[in-house]
Protein backbone atom coordinates (compact mmCIF):
# COMPACT_ATOMS: atom_id res chain seq x y z
CA UNK A 1 0.00 0.00 0.00
CA UNK A 2 1.05 3.60 -1.16
CA UNK A 3 1.93 5.44 1.53
CA UNK A 4 -0.24 9.11 1.91
CA UNK A 5 2.30 12.12 2.29
CA UNK A 6 1.50 15.45 2.14
CA UNK A 7 -0.41 16.36 -1.02
CA UNK A 8 2.47 19.00 -1.69
CA UNK A 9 5.69 16.86 -0.74
CA UNK A 10 7.25 16.77 -4.40
CA UNK A 11 9.09 13.65 -4.87
CA UNK A 12 10.95 14.92 -7.64
CA UNK A 13 12.91 11.51 -9.60
CA UNK A 14 16.22 10.86 -9.28
CA UNK A 15 18.65 12.92 -12.13
CA UNK A 16 16.59 15.73 -12.34
CA UNK A 17 18.29 18.79 -12.21
CA UNK A 18 18.10 21.39 -9.09
CA UNK A 19 16.93 24.49 -11.11
CA UNK A 20 14.19 21.87 -12.35
CA UNK A 21 12.97 20.78 -8.76
CA UNK A 22 13.25 24.05 -7.81
CA UNK A 23 10.86 25.47 -10.08
CA UNK A 24 8.52 22.68 -9.24
CA UNK A 25 9.24 23.20 -5.58
CA UNK A 26 7.87 26.58 -6.05
CA UNK A 27 4.72 25.62 -8.55
CA UNK A 28 3.81 23.20 -5.51
CA UNK A 29 3.87 25.94 -3.29
CA UNK A 30 1.87 28.70 -5.38
CA UNK A 31 -0.66 26.37 -6.33
CA UNK A 32 -1.20 25.01 -2.78
CA UNK A 33 -1.32 28.83 -1.63
CA UNK A 34 -4.29 29.45 -4.22
CA UNK A 35 -7.62 28.59 -3.54
CA UNK A 36 -9.65 25.93 -5.56
CA UNK A 37 -12.17 28.50 -6.44
CA UNK A 38 -11.06 31.60 -8.25
CA UNK A 39 -11.57 34.49 -6.87
CA UNK A 40 -13.08 37.72 -8.92
CA UNK A 41 -10.38 40.67 -8.95
CA UNK A 42 -11.73 44.31 -8.36
CA UNK A 43 -12.27 45.30 -11.46
CA UNK A 44 -14.55 41.82 -12.62
CA UNK A 45 -16.21 42.58 -9.43
CA UNK A 46 -17.30 46.19 -10.52
CA UNK A 47 -18.11 45.36 -13.95
CA UNK A 48 -19.64 41.44 -13.74
CA UNK A 49 -17.59 41.01 -16.74
CA UNK A 50 -17.27 37.23 -17.00
CA UNK A 51 -16.47 33.92 -15.81
CA UNK A 52 -13.53 33.32 -13.61
CA UNK A 53 -13.25 29.61 -15.04
CA UNK A 54 -11.65 29.35 -18.47
CA UNK A 55 -13.90 30.18 -21.66
CA UNK A 56 -13.41 30.20 -25.34
CA UNK A 57 -11.09 33.13 -26.63
CA UNK A 58 -8.70 33.01 -23.56
CA UNK A 59 -5.19 32.35 -24.72
CA UNK A 60 -2.59 31.30 -21.95
CA UNK A 61 0.24 32.64 -20.02
CA UNK A 62 2.91 31.50 -17.92
CA UNK A 63 2.65 31.09 -14.33
CA UNK A 64 6.02 30.95 -13.32
CA UNK A 65 9.37 32.17 -14.16
CA UNK A 66 11.13 35.12 -16.64
CA UNK A 67 8.35 35.29 -18.66
CA UNK A 68 5.16 34.76 -15.60
CA UNK A 69 1.91 35.78 -16.90
CA UNK A 70 3.25 36.38 -20.60
CA UNK A 71 1.51 34.64 -23.64
CA UNK A 72 2.45 31.26 -24.43
CA UNK A 73 2.84 31.23 -28.41
CA UNK A 74 3.31 27.28 -30.17
CA UNK A 75 6.60 27.86 -31.36
CA UNK A 76 6.94 28.16 -27.01
CA UNK A 77 6.10 24.43 -26.72
CA UNK A 78 7.98 21.46 -28.21
CA UNK A 79 7.73 17.85 -28.49
CA UNK A 80 9.62 16.09 -25.71
CA UNK A 81 9.60 19.08 -23.65
CA UNK A 82 8.56 19.25 -20.16
CA UNK A 83 5.26 20.14 -19.00
CA UNK A 84 4.34 23.88 -18.85
CA UNK A 85 1.91 25.22 -16.22
CA UNK A 86 -0.18 28.24 -17.55
CA UNK A 87 -3.37 30.28 -16.30
CA UNK A 88 -6.13 31.13 -19.05
CA UNK A 89 -5.50 35.26 -19.71
CA UNK A 90 -8.43 37.15 -20.39
CA UNK A 91 -7.24 38.45 -24.23
CA UNK A 92 -9.68 41.26 -23.74
CA UNK A 93 -7.83 43.02 -20.63
CA UNK A 94 -4.78 40.97 -20.40
CA UNK A 95 -6.14 39.23 -16.76
CA UNK A 96 -4.40 36.43 -16.16
CA UNK A 97 -6.91 34.48 -14.22
CA UNK A 98 -4.51 32.41 -11.62
CA UNK A 99 -6.58 30.24 -9.34
CA UNK A 100 -5.67 26.76 -8.30
CA UNK A 101 -8.75 25.65 -10.40
CA UNK A 102 -7.72 27.58 -13.54
CA UNK A 103 -3.39 25.93 -13.28
CA UNK A 104 -3.32 24.17 -16.38
CA UNK A 105 -0.80 21.01 -17.54
CA UNK A 106 0.23 21.87 -21.27
CA UNK A 107 2.39 19.66 -23.45
CA UNK A 108 3.35 19.54 -27.11
CA UNK A 109 3.05 15.94 -28.66
CA UNK A 110 3.08 14.43 -32.03
CA UNK A 111 0.09 15.10 -34.00
CA UNK A 112 0.12 11.60 -35.18
CA UNK A 113 0.66 10.23 -31.36
CA UNK A 114 -2.68 12.27 -30.05
CA UNK A 115 -5.63 9.46 -30.09
CA UNK A 116 -8.72 10.04 -32.17
CA UNK A 117 -10.95 11.38 -28.94
CA UNK A 118 -8.03 13.75 -27.83
CA UNK A 119 -7.90 14.94 -31.42
CA UNK A 120 -10.40 17.49 -31.28
CA UNK A 121 -9.26 19.07 -28.65
CA UNK A 122 -5.66 19.41 -29.59
CA UNK A 123 -4.19 22.15 -31.80
CA UNK A 124 -1.12 21.39 -33.45
CA UNK A 125 -0.26 18.63 -31.23
CA UNK A 126 -0.09 21.08 -28.45
CA UNK A 127 -3.28 19.62 -25.59
CA UNK A 128 -3.98 20.83 -21.92
CA UNK A 129 -5.88 19.22 -19.14
CA UNK A 130 -5.97 20.37 -15.77
CA UNK A 131 -2.96 20.39 -13.69
CA UNK A 132 -4.44 19.47 -10.54
CA UNK A 133 -3.70 15.56 -9.77
CA UNK A 134 -7.12 13.86 -9.14
CA UNK A 135 -5.42 11.91 -6.09
CA UNK A 136 -4.39 14.63 -4.23
CA UNK A 137 -4.45 17.88 -6.19
CA UNK A 138 -0.94 18.09 -6.53
CA UNK A 139 0.25 20.09 -9.89
CA UNK A 140 0.83 17.36 -12.84
CA UNK A 141 4.75 18.61 -13.33
CA UNK A 142 6.81 15.95 -15.61
CA UNK A 143 6.91 13.88 -18.95
CA UNK A 144 6.91 10.46 -19.15
CA UNK A 145 9.58 9.15 -20.53
CA UNK A 146 7.14 7.48 -23.33
CA UNK A 147 6.88 10.96 -24.48
CA UNK A 148 2.92 11.21 -24.22
CA UNK A 149 2.32 10.92 -20.90
CA UNK A 150 2.48 13.28 -17.56
CA UNK A 151 3.41 12.66 -13.95
CA UNK A 152 2.45 13.65 -11.09
CA UNK A 153 5.50 13.74 -8.71
CA UNK A 154 4.03 13.34 -5.38
CA UNK A 155 2.38 10.13 -5.40
CA UNK A 156 3.70 8.86 -9.05
CA UNK A 157 0.24 9.03 -10.63
CA UNK A 158 0.40 8.61 -14.45
CA UNK A 159 -2.03 10.08 -17.04
CA UNK A 160 -1.88 9.33 -21.18
CA UNK A 161 -1.88 13.26 -22.11
CA UNK A 162 -2.28 11.12 -26.24
CA UNK A 163 -5.70 9.85 -24.69
CA UNK A 164 -7.81 12.28 -22.74
CA UNK A 165 -5.50 12.46 -19.75
CA UNK A 166 -6.55 8.89 -18.66
CA UNK A 167 -4.65 7.12 -15.90
CA UNK A 168 -2.23 4.66 -16.70
CA UNK A 169 -0.66 4.47 -13.02
CA UNK A 170 -2.61 5.45 -10.04
CA UNK A 171 -3.39 5.54 -7.06
CA UNK A 172 -5.27 8.39 -9.10
CA UNK A 173 -8.19 6.64 -10.71
CA UNK A 174 -10.06 9.50 -12.56
CA UNK A 175 -8.53 10.78 -15.69
CA UNK A 176 -7.72 14.61 -16.01
CA UNK A 177 -10.07 17.25 -17.08
CA UNK A 178 -8.88 18.05 -20.97
CA UNK A 179 -9.29 22.30 -22.01
CA UNK A 180 -9.91 22.52 -25.61
CA UNK A 181 -7.96 24.19 -27.84
CA UNK A 182 -7.39 26.07 -31.51
CA UNK A 183 -4.54 27.76 -33.00
CA UNK A 184 -6.47 30.93 -34.33
CA UNK A 185 -4.26 33.75 -36.10
CA UNK A 186 -1.13 32.21 -35.02
CA UNK A 187 -2.08 31.78 -31.17
CA UNK A 188 -3.27 29.33 -28.86
CA UNK A 189 -6.69 30.09 -27.87
CA UNK A 190 -9.17 28.12 -25.57
CA UNK A 191 -11.70 26.32 -27.88
CA UNK A 192 -14.51 25.28 -25.11
CA UNK A 193 -14.58 24.30 -21.15
CA UNK A 194 -12.98 21.84 -19.23
CA UNK A 195 -14.58 18.02 -20.25
CA UNK A 196 -14.73 17.26 -17.11
CA UNK A 197 -14.47 17.29 -13.16
CA UNK A 198 -11.58 19.21 -11.74
CA UNK A 199 -9.22 17.53 -8.86
CA UNK A 200 -9.80 14.75 -6.20
CA UNK A 201 -13.53 13.10 -5.82
CA UNK A 202 -15.23 15.00 -3.25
Amino acid sequence: MTEKKNPCACACAAGHDPSRRSMMAGALALAALAPLAGSRDASAQEGGARSTKPEPGDKLAFMMGDRKDKEITPADLVVGGEPTLAYPMDPATGKVLSSRANLLTVVRLKPEAIGEKSKPNAAEGVVAFSAMCTHYGCPITTLHPTGTQIVCNCHGSVFDAANRGVVTTGPATRRLAMLPLEIKDGAIVVAGKFDGPLGPPQ
